[in-house]
């Protein structure tokens, strides 16, 4: 008989309902603007675009002055906002509150030291904001490795992507301070992430099988069906549909996690789907 396990950490993080709560208030009263996608979840992303949340790509030229601009969840450059604000937008600051913690951490250390590193990836909308605070001082590494290759100094601070990988941000801040006299340190990774990442380990340990669902382009969700990859078989999906009979053959405990933007409805799909298929594979024995 087939078993299936969650994660406890399933459904949206607490910057994600925030932002979703902000976007849906602002639009009861007509049409608002986003500078990229409000979270990494395209199915999210369309459902709220039929209700008047619209996704303007990352550019705020094709805005019109004086409408209304959410700032995603991921929050977006300084020279954007500031963009925006010359265009008269009124402006609803959706930013997770994790993530302007990390721009505030790396804009006071900017101004204590000569060179402020970022644990992350240097393309993540995330990153962009905070380095966009003091661009001439940021320096993103995405590894140990990257870490290893950068020149002695004497001081520096350091911050992490609030999304990123823990075991990789403290292998990078390892190699960094080898290098520098004086290192000051600051965990930004958000505590659901680190809980959600802890709970993929023990699940992962417990199945045969493992789907990740989340948004393709979401970055906390690569993670987790990274972590899962280095335990058990492990698929990331963002839909019922992309589940093959092939997945589940053989396997009796299945589990399933989700990325901090994936919506809870999304677990009841999974699992129903599940269900039809194992049912499927017991007809066809």
């Amino acid at each position: 008989m087939a078993k299936i396990l969650k994660s406890r950490h399933c459904g949206f993080c607490s910057g994600v309902t925030l932002a979703i709560k902000k976007a849906r208030a602002a639009a009861a009263g007509g049409k608002i603007y986003t500078l990229g996608p409000i979270i990494h979840n395209p199915q999210v992303v369309e459902n709220l675009r039929r209700n008047n949340i619209i996704d303007k790509s990352s550019s705020p030229a094709g805005i019109n002055s004086g409408s209304c601009v959410l700032i995603r969840s991921h929050g977006i450059p300084l020279n954007t906002e500031r963009e925006l604000e010359k265009k008269n937008c009124r402006i609803v600051d959706a930013t997770c509150p994790k993530v302007k913690k990390a721009q505030e951490i790396f804009s006071g250390l900017a101004e204590k030291y000569g060179k402020v590193f970022i644990v992350g990836k240097k393309t993540h909308p995330e990153v962009k904001g905070i380095i966009s605070r003091v661009p001439l001082k940021g320096i993103v590494l995405l590894s140990p490795e990257e870490a290893k290759k950068i020149k002695p100094g004497k001081k520096a601070g350091i911050i992490a992507q609030t999304t990123f990988r823990r075991e990789v941000f403290f292998a990078t801040v390892f190699e960094i301070i080898k290098k520098f006299d004086v290192v000051e340190v600051h965990n930004t990774i958000c505590q659901e992430t680190v809980c959600r990442q802890e709970e993929l380990k023990k699940l992962a340990n417990k199945v045969d099988v493992l789907f990740i669902a989340g948004g393709k382009n979401s970055s906390n969700t690569k993670r987790l069906f990274e972590l899962g990859c280095e335990i058990v078989d492990t698929y990331h999906v963002e839909t019922p549909e992309e589940i093959k009979p092939s997945h589940l053959m053989g396997r009796v405990n299945i589990g399933i996690a989700t990325g901090a933007s994936t919506p809870v409805e999304i677990v009841e799909e999974l699992e129903k789907k599940i269900k039809e298929i194992k049912n499927l594979n017991k007809e066809n024995m």
